[in-house]
């Protein structure tokens, strides 16, 4: 049996074998260090179980206080849902709920670009998922939605801010379509974007009528600690009909409505805290200096004859960068990958675009894109 100090410092070690988001070159992530106080809420929080509220009443009002909060800011006049462990859990509680409103429906219509948590909730729930193609611009194209769509349809899915390339999805368009198909959006990693954005193009809310269900990930843009997601429905029927009650459980606790038994106090106490300190402001500024270094990036890449973006004027803080067809040096976008791994750059691949995936999270900085572009011409140059 080890003394504690060795296995901490065998931790230590550990952890230094992988990367650091205080570096600032971790450039693919869409995560980054969580908040001071949201790291601080979790401890303080990190032995309560959500589940148990005759112990633990107040991490039940902090709860409720954080999803009307989301609620507000997603326009729900009675919105209701619940913290879940991310994007993936809260996918699956859409598409059961929406299962529990149309038993007899057996088919979700989804573009080819929705984040594959969407084929595990239909492979869980024994549901068809029908992919569609997307347009020129990467997004869902409702027009073969909508010829997909019978009498069989139970749901359609789009995604603000898909994994590969950051796009939106038609949102407005596919919600007038959804006149008795359930509709959700999982906007995992533009939930914490889109209502902080100066100039608010895309419509995320509860005031399109057909909208039933949204994901959003605190712990990518909203800053913290994983596990932290929310899923957030128009009004409080739709939890009610995946409702149980647990015998053992005191009476207090009522129902449980949540996919998980047991849950971590210490996600809630942390979202919590970052929108008592952060609040609108707070994440406004956060926002605005992504896409801020965004456009800085974008700026410094289109002056490099070697590479291209895949989308020219992305819509949130996501960069898609492929190779020209012009330049000699690889021959593939995977060699780049490597070189700039080498320089200690990490950056992830998409096969299907073939090009290098970043997202400005708050952690990348205008000297760590400096140094970036440094490193690719630098490259290039050779």
């Amino acid at each position: 049996m080890k003394k504690e100090e060795d296995v901490l410092a065998e931790l230590i070690e550990k952890r230094k074998k992988c990367a650091f988001f205080s570096d600032g070159r971790i450039l693919s992530s869409v995560y980054s260090k969580p908040t001071d106080i949201s790291l601080k809420a979790f401890s303080i929080f990190h032995d309560v179980n959500a589940l148990d509220t005759y112990l633990f009443p107040e991490i039940e009002a902090m709860e409720k206080e954080v999803i009307e909060w989301l609620s507000k800011l997603y326009k729900a006049k009675r919105g209701d849902g619940y913290i879940t462990s991310g994007g993936t859990e809260s996918n699956i509680v859409a598409l059961w709920v929406a299962k529990k409103l149309y038993p007899k429906r057996k088919e979700v219509i989804a573009p080819r670009s929705v984040h594959y948590s969407i084929d595990k909730a239909c492979d869980l729930l024994s549901l068809k998922l029908i992919k569609t193609p997307l347009d020129e611009n990467f997004k869902a194209d409702i027009s073969y939605i909508k010829k997909r769509i019978s009498r069989r349809t139970l749901a359609i899915v789009l995604t603000a801010g898909t994994s590969s390339l950051g796009v939106i999805d038609p949102i407005e368009a596919a919600n007038d379509i959804c006149d008795d198909i359930y509709f959700h959006v999982d906007a995992a990693f533009s939930g914490f974007v889109i209502p902080f954005l100066k100039r608010k193009k895309i419509k995320l809310s509860f005031e399109l009528e057909n909208l039933d269900s949204i994901a959003v990930d605190p712990h990518k843009m909203g800053l913290s600690p994983i596990p932290s997601g929310a899923i957030i429905f128009r009004d409080e029927s739709y939890l009610e009909r995946v409702a149980f009650e647990a015998s053992y459980l005191p009476s207090k606790a009522k129902k449980t409505k949540t996919l998980l038994g047991s849950r971590p106090g210490g996600s809630i106490a942390a979202i919590w805290a970052n929108i008592k300190l952060l609040g609108i402001n707070g994440y406004q500024n956060i926002v605005e200096k992504c896409i801020s270094n965004t456009k800085y990036l974008i700026k410094k890449l289109n002056a490099i004859d070697a590479l291209e973006l895949v989308i020219k004027e992305p819509e949130i803080n996501f960069i898609a960068i492929k190779l020209s067809k012009n330049q000699k040096k690889f021959k593939n976008i995977e060699e780049l990958q490597r070189e700039l791994e080498r320089r200690n750059f990490l950056a992830s691949v998409d096969k299907e675009t073939s090009s290098l995936r970043i997202v400005i999270m708050p952690h990348i900085t205008k000297d760590v894109i400096d140094s970036f572009i440094a490193a690719l011409e630098s490259i290039f140059k050779k």
